[in-house]
């Protein structure tokens, strides 16, 4: 009985392994298929958008390869144990441009130009720009000269030397007004210098595409790109040097006036004395130079006036002579006239 019962489920066993495994192999064969099936329709549809997509990503793979990885710019980071260390502020330089006005009065002009040219050379500056002007004036001896002049100086010094020279200012002459600017170009220099770099990656790229691409339409939307970064290239590279030349050079704005008198730059107190003092000196001095423009106004008219007065006094002695001559004919008409009536009567 017990041979009968293992002999049994022996053929059972027998008869259920193949298609145990034919379900099995099915199975496996389905999903292997349903696999393939799916890789070849994603490979179909990517196929087209691939193609027309080429120059996008091609522009969206140099521009992210050209980003330049940007630190933090925290002034304090975290240490592993918590705590907080400072940012050395030796290792980063501001940018700064300095620049100045002064006006001044001088009642020696000749020689305050020559100081202040000597001192802008002594500094290790340059003069940029200059002007000089003025106005004419007769003096009382007749002759004319130049007065009241003016000179506006635009000249450039280190930055080091920016604050010594506007102190050495006060020794050219009399210092009326000044004033001192500073303007922060830091933000900006690091923006152009970031810009920049990533400009340089981007052509760098650009030029590593072009030597492996060989279709033609690609060489030339590369070509048009690289002209593009190149020009931008070149145009921070001329702000970054602008930038430089101002930063290392201060600039410094002069108006020099000509006067014979000082203007006190402080309030003077004066005495009534002196006040009545000054006024007769102002009167007796306008008084001297009515005269003195007078005697000169004269002096130049007395030419036209002689020979006015040589034409006036000719005219006269005619028309006097006429005059007689005219009187003198007439009377001797009368008597010849009173002959003739009375022979008629």
């Amino acid at each position: 009985m017990k041979q009968l019962l293992a002999l049994l489920l022996a053929t059972l066993l027998l008869l259920g392994l193949p298609a145990g495994c034919s379900a099995a192999s099915k199975t496996a064969d389905s999903a292997a298929y349903d696999q393939a099936a799916t890789t070849e329709s994603n490979s179909a549809m990517s196929a087209p958008a691939a193609g027309m997509d080429a120059m996008t990503d091609m522009d969206m793979v140099v521009t992210e390869d050209a980003a330049p990885e940007t630190p933090m710019a925290d002034s304090t980071a975290e240490t592993e144990e918590g705590e907080s260390e400072t940012l050395d502020p030796e290792a980063f330089t501001e940018k700064i441009i300095y620049s100045g006005y002064v006006c001044l009065q001088t009642t020696a002009f000749d020689d305050t130009l020559a100081r202040l040219e000597e001192a802008v050379a002594n500094c290790g500056g340059f003069v940029q720009d200059s002007s000089v002007d003025g106005s004419t004036r007769t003096m009382a001896d007749g002759t004319t000269a130049v007065v009241d002049r003016w000179a506006y100086y635009t000249v450039r010094v280190p930055a080091d030397q920016f604050e010594a020279f506007l102190n050495d200012t006060d020794g050219i002459g009399n210092v009326i007004s000044s004033s001192r600017t500073q303007e922060n170009v830091t933000t900006q220099y690091t923006d152009y210098e970031a810009r920049l770099e990533s400009l340089n990656i981007q052509e760098e790229r650009l030029l590593a595409m072009l030597e492996e691409s060989g279709d033609l339409e690609s060489l030339i939307a590369l070509e048009a790109r690289l002209s593009e970064v190149r020009y931008e290239i070149e145009s921070i590279q001329r702000n970054l040097r602008s930038l430089d030349q101002r930063i290392a050079y201060s600039t410094v704005n002069l108006e020099i006036q000509e006067v014979e008198v000082y203007t006190p730059t402080a309030p003077v107190q004066r005495t009534f004395g002196e006040k009545l003092s000054d006024a007769f000196a102002d009167g007796w001095s306008g008084f001297v130079a009515f005269l003195s423009a007078l005697t000169l106004a004269l002096a130049s008219a007395l030419p036209g006036l002689v020979l006015l007065a040589i034409v006036v006094v000719v005219a006269v002695v005619l028309i006097r002579t006429v005059l007689r001559r005219r009187k003198k004919g007439g009377a001797a008409q009368k008597p010849q006239n009173s002959a003739d009536d009375q022979s008629q009567t």
